[in-house]
């Protein structure tokens, strides 16, 4: 039998890829950056709070019983989703594409580390060495072996990396009794209202038009990460599913061959199947 934190880590890494690739072809035509990360933002929080009140009617009564640290642990990963966002938009404009593919990864270096002293996780020299093997074949898959050249937005790069990693340490800080529904109902929610308060001091129209179904499907996708991501720190660690979402690029990249025709070398199928190799080795480990 399957375990519960490889099919929720699955799925979320899943919708993850899928989110990446609405949010290519969404830029494709002609989307702004900016516009689009505000536009899924907030899509995904009324995805959310409609399958709150459709769907999940009995969470509802459960809003009342969530301590004020946990909401405090909500509200901080609300925060931290839409800086993680924020940032990681405004360092693209400052770096390359494979700059940032690679850079943001770096979420699983970050996991670990922050897990140690904020949620008392050991760290072991084989989880550091499975990491390091993880980073050799997510550097192929989206670099295509290149050599990465440093440019001045690889800080915000790092980051916004270093904030998706708070953002999801944050939520697991809360899932102890808080379920997983009303915690993505509380993180999305915030964040929402962030970026609404960033469409109107940027005077951004978030409600444009121009792409609209492509958008909402990237909405759609980017609340089901964040539901699964939940569901599996409920059952494992932050570091484990960071490791599982290292599949995303090479999940996004068949998807990017299949349908806008991406090149993806051979190289990058060498790095893809490190990946694969090493999910399957992490199963192993105690995280």
């Amino acid at each position: 039998m399957i375990p519960e934190r490889v099919w929720y880590s699955l799925i979320a890494t899943f919708s993850l890829s899928l989110t990446i690739f609405y949010r290519k072809i969404a830029l494709l035509n002609g989307v702004p950056p900016f516009t689009l990360l505000l536009q899924i933002i907030v899509i995904a929080a009324l995805v959310i709070n409609l399958n709150l009140l459709l769907f999940q009617k009995k969470c509802i009564t459960d809003i009342k019983k969530i301590e004020p640290y946990e909401w405090t642990m909500i509200l901080l990963a609300g925060f931290f989703f839409f800086v993680a966002y924020l940032t990681g938009t405004f360092g693209l404009r400052f770096t390359t594409s494979i700059n940032y593919s690679f850079l943001i990864r770096s979420s699983l270096m970050f996991s670990p580390i922050l897990s140690y002293f904020l949620l008392q996780e050991k760290m072991y020299r084989e989880m550091i060495i499975i990491i390091l093997v993880f980073f050799a074949g997510a550097y192929l898959v989206s670099t295509a072996g290149q050599i990465i050249i440093p440019h001045s937005g690889d800080l915000l790069i790092l980051l916004s990396a270093l904030f998706f990693a708070l953002f999801s340490i944050s939520q697991k800080m809360a899932n102890k009794k808080v379920s997983p529904v009303l915690i993505c109902w509380g993180v999305l929610s915030s964040s929402a209202l962030y970026s609404v308060a960033a469409s109107l001091f940027f005077k951004i129209n978030i409600f444009s038009k121009e792409a609209f179904f492509i958008v909402l499907l990237a909405g759609f996708f980017e609340a089901l990460v964040d539901i699964f991501m939940n569901k599996t720190l409920k059952v494992a660690s932050v570091t484990y599913y960071y490791m599982m979402t290292m599949l995303s690029p090479i999940i996004s990249g068949f998807l990017g061959v299949i349908f806008i025709t991406e090149p993806f070398g051979l190289i990058q199928v060498f790095g893809g199947i490190i990946i694969i190799l090493s999910v399957i080795y992490a199963q192993r480990l105690k995280i």
